[in-house]
């Protein structure tokens, strides 16, 4: 069997492209095609099944046949409360004059006189300042002599200034679930720069997961570009029961021209939130 071969999704051996069922397993393979949700049991068929095959029954048909009704009794009921609302309110303004009130037709209530009661506080005078004395000459500090022949202190090394923005990542969402070997996951994120990154600058992809045999596995790429493509190798590199892989990206400055072989990488971008997702 060729080696680029798909995989059957149920027990992973390889099968031709043009098979509808895994000769090992017996699974029934469906093409790429628009699929839909049985409404009976939920299963995602082919859009244009008639009949479900898990559960047998219409995939259009819903198993709520009374639902429709349901909903025309629920919103009858809504308008009989909001029209017995409206009624009450009604009432109320009535037998509380409200309304009349309202329109101008009752009593008019006699004018009241407002007597305004004004408080002065009077501000005490700030006392006068107190002139300080001079303050004595800083005496000035000589340098040590130094030893003829002695070697002078050496400064400490100045760290690396961050020149960039940490990377926003864009794509895929967190939490992202892919299905089967052959998908194609691209890993994007927006640039640090409008200009681009300099010569010697590169973007490092770093990915964690669980191996096969139950260790943390670590895989790190460069790239010039705002995208990466996660290798269908590593499907296999995951263990069956962990399918989940954390990513994130920064920017590093290299010495040489091959990131990979270079001798020694300086970060110039904080690291960027770290995003998951999830390769079964």
């Amino acid at each position: 069997m060729n080696d680029d071969a798909p995989r059957c999704p149920n027990c992973g051996r390889r099968v031709s492209v043009d098979a509808s069922v895994c000769g090992a397993c017996g699974f029934e393979l469906v093409t790429r095609r628009s699929r839909i949700r049985c409404a009976h049991c939920g299963s995602r068929i082919a859009a244009d099944s008639t009949q479900c095959p898990r559960c047998g029954a219409d995939p259009l048909a819903s198993r709520f046949p009374y639902a429709r009704g349901a909903a025309r009794i629920a919103s009858i009921i809504l308008g009989v409360f909001l029209v017995a609302c409206i009624g009450w309110v009604i009432f109320r303004a009535i037998t509380t004059n409200t309304l009349s009130r309202a329109l101008g037709l009752g009593p008019k209530p006699a004018p009241t006189q407002i007597i305004q009661i004004i408080y002065v506080v009077a501000t005490p005078v700030p006392p006068t300042p107190t002139p300080l004395p001079p303050a004595p000459p800083t005496p000035k500090i000589l340098p040590t002599p130094t030893r003829r022949g002695a070697r002078a202190p050496i400064p400490a090394a100045t760290p690396v200034p961050i020149l960039y923005a940490a990377p926003m990542l864009t794509a895929p969402l967190n939490a992202t679930v892919f299905q089967g070997v052959n998908w194609l996951i691209v890993l994007q994120w927006q640039p640090v720069s409008p200009n681009g990154l300099r010569e010697d600058e590169w973007y490092n992809i770093t990915i964690t997961f669980t191996a096969r045999d139950g260790s943390q596995a670590v895989r790190t790429a460069w790239s010039k570009e705002t995208r990466w493509n996660v290798p269908n190798a590593w499907w296999n590199d995951a263990s069956a029961d962990a399918r989940a892989f954390k990513w994130s990206v920064v920017v590093m400055r290299i010495q040489g021209v091959d990131p990979s072989l270079s001798p020694h990488n300086t970060p110039v971008s904080p690291a960027s939130t770290p995003r998951l997702f999830f390769w079964n």
